[in-house]
């Protein structure tokens, strides 16, 4: 065997190592640590990739055991906590005022909830659309973003959707991501999906992330964000780690008073001020 497969197989195994400890590992830090070109290391996550190891996403990779649900796979799983979720984050919406709401299971339970008098909402999320459209409250107005329809989350995303958001001044941005991971930052799906995400953060005064704790420890895909730039996090519940992290970085964080964490009451569990 040649010392350049030696040196590749190598390479591999640090690959593989790296993201059994992380979830996730970026092209850029690979090839800072290996001594490497960010090509070598894209063949080497090609390679990787073709025998089934791991999953090659935008900038890096991720496990390849994380197994990816349909919309309607995730409406019904975690049901119960999700409306418990959606029903804590419900005082957050002040009258009169412009929010986001995600593509997601459990903000689509929160849209449901919506009654505020002089709320605007803009959503990407064709049954979060269709379910405030059907309410047909006098108080919401409902505008969905443009783009082109991803199926498998029933979404629009693209450069129609980021040039919309680019044009829009929001109050609160109400995101649910795929996994949550301290290392590995909030994570999506697809980087069209993170794109857009990105694109709502940067337009929203305030950022609300809507989580269970199935998310906790998990990398997705594309990284949106990290934990520490949010603003408010509403959850079930929350590992002691995750919860030090929050309180360091003064992020809020909310738990549903229907599935109250022993020892903590619902609520703050930390600084920064109610969106």
């Amino acid at each position: 065997m040649s010392s350049s497969q030696l040196m590749a197989d190598e390479r591999h195994r640090y690959v593989l190592e790296t993201l059994q400890q992380h979830g996730s590992c970026k092209v850029a830090d690979l090839a800072l640590a290996l001594g490497v070109s960010e090509m070598t290391i894209h063949r080497d996550l090609s390679s990787l990739a073709r025998r089934n190891l791991l999953r090659k996403v935008h900038g890096g990779a991720v496990l390849r055991n994380y197994i990816e649900l349909t919309y309607q796979d995730r409406v019904v799983q975690n049901h119960a906590v999700k409306v418990a979720v959606a029903r804590r984050a419900l005082p957050l919406v002040r009258p009169e005022t412009s929010l986001y709401l995600a593509p997601g299971s459990t903000a689509y339970e929160f849209a449901k909830l919506l009654e505020t008098d002089g709320l605007q909402v803009y959503t990407n999320s064709l049954p979060t659309a269709t379910v405030l459209a059907r309410a047909g409250h006098p108080g919401v107005t409902v505008t969905l973003l443009g783009g082109q329809l991803v199926g498998f989350v029933e979404a629009l995303v693209g450069p129609a959707t980021e040039a919309a958001l680019a044009d829009l001044k929001l109050d609160y941005a109400f995101i649910a991501v795929t996994g949550v991971s301290l290392t590995g930052g909030l994570t999506v799906y697809t980087e069209e999906e993170a794109r857009v995400i990105r694109a709502v953060i940067r337009a929203a005064r305030k950022t609300v992330l809507l989580t269970d704790a199935s998310k906790y420890d998990l990398v997705a895909g594309p990284e949106v964000g990290l934990l520490k730039d949010m603003h408010v996090i509403v959850t079930d519940t929350m590992p002691p780690s995750y919860q030090q992290h929050c309180s360091k970085n003064d992020v809020e964080v909310l738990f549903s008073e229907e599935l109250e964490v022993e020892g903590t009451p619902p609520g703050k569990a930390s600084g920064r001020n109610e969106a």
